[in-house]
């Protein structure tokens, strides 16, 4: 069984050297390295050192792995664990998404409201399934160059006064695609916000929004929100509600010297997440054939939501829950569940090896 590793050895550096985010295929291959010189010795005596991939033992030769592993359809999660004869000495965990995923995009930051006539949208665009698709980007159905080097691309986009919509949208050679919608607020007279927690998605009922300002008279601005003035501070301003439908309109004003120079509003969608589990690194041997495994559960909307280990229900004590396992010697597949009162799941597998 697998046990914490102890403070008086020094950790080796593992370096993995190959292991792809995504693939279409289903096999892969993880690769790494063991620097003894950070373990404290040779290697003379590698020996000593094994490396396990989900629990399952593989060969370090002078101090090199490399295994080819079987993918399932959607993300694939490994754990990749070095030992010696007293345990643990350390570990990674890598997720493999098996199938084709759409091309990445990222934009840099842009203000949600501007007195600027133009922004300068650019960011980077990549294709993670390795195939070496051509990718087509478009802003407002508008193709943009994308660098062929390194992915990223920049387009100057004039403003007119209101409402700017923007759509990023970028396609690879078998049409998947990933989009980016942003709206930005223009007027000549306004001053530089951005938003946060703004939406358009927000997984939590309790919304706080907050914006940051700049380039902006305080002795003239006044933010309202919900017809409702917002206090500015340390040129940012808080605000505070509560959604209780699946979607929501947030009405916000801009006014200058007490005349009213911007109106719009801003849609946020309720879409709530599964719990969140975590598991404790270190689990209690009781005897040759139980073990205890601890962890937390907690969720943004459900105070106390479920868990079950192997099927069987688990009470949980301000979000801290534990259970006896019985093992059997090989590899035991662990099946921790958490569902919340929205009836979402979230599903995690431990693996833990009994020598035989």
């Amino acid at each position: 069984m697998e046990v914490a590793a102890t403070e008086s050895t020094a950790p080796p550096l593992l370096e993995i050297t190959s292991c792809p985010v995504a693939t279409a295929n289903k096999k892969m291959v993880i690769a790494g390295v063991v620097h003894f010189d950070r373990y404290g010795c040779d290697a003379a005596l590698s020996t000593e050192l094994q490396v396990y991939i989900n629990s399952e033992e593989h060969k370090i030769h002078k101090g090199k792995f490399m295994v080819s592993l079987p993918l399932e359809d959607g993300a694939n999660e490994f754990e990749i664990v070095i030992t010696d004869i007293e345990g643990v000495i350390t570990r990674e965990k890598r997720t493999i998404f098996c199938g084709f995923l759409p091309p990445t995009l990222q934009i840099e930051e842009l203000p949600d409201v501007t007195a600027r006539k133009a922004v300068t949208i650019m960011g980077m665009t990549l294709d993670i399934n390795q195939l070496k698709s051509v990718l087509t980007l478009k802003i407002n159905n508008e193709v943009v160059a994308i660098d062929p080097a390194d992915g990223h691309f920049a387009k100057v986009c004039p403003l007119n006064v209101g409402s700017n919509r923007f759509d990023i949208i970028v396609y690879d050679g078998g049409l998947r695609k990933t989009a980016i919608h942003k709206l930005i607020e223009h007027h000549p007279l306004a001053p530089e916000i951005t938003f946060e927690g703004m939406g358009p998605v927000i997984t939590s009922h309790q919304l706080e929004a907050v914006g940051h300002l700049s380039n902006y008279d305080p002795a003239k601005t006044e933010i309202r929100i919900h017809n409702k003035a917002v206090t500015i501070a340390d040129d940012s301003f808080c605000y505070r509600t509560s959604i209780r439908t699946d979607k929501a309109e947030i009405p916000v004003s801009i006014d200058l010297g007490g005349r009213r120079i911007l109106s719009f509003t801003r849609q946020v969608v309720f879409l709530p997440s599964p719990p969140t589990i975590t598991i404790d690194d270190e689990i209690k041997q009781m005897s040759s054939t139980h073990c205890r495994i601890s962890g937390t559960i907690s969720d943004e909307n459900d105070a106390n939501p479920r868990i079950s280990v192997d099927g069987k229900a688990v009470s949980q004590r301000l979000g801290a829950w534990m259970a006896t396992l019985t093992l059997v010697p090989g590899i035991n597949t662990i099946v921790i569940e958490g569902r919340n009162q929205a009836g979402l799941k979230k599903v995690i597998k431990k693996k833990i090896f009994v020598p035989e």
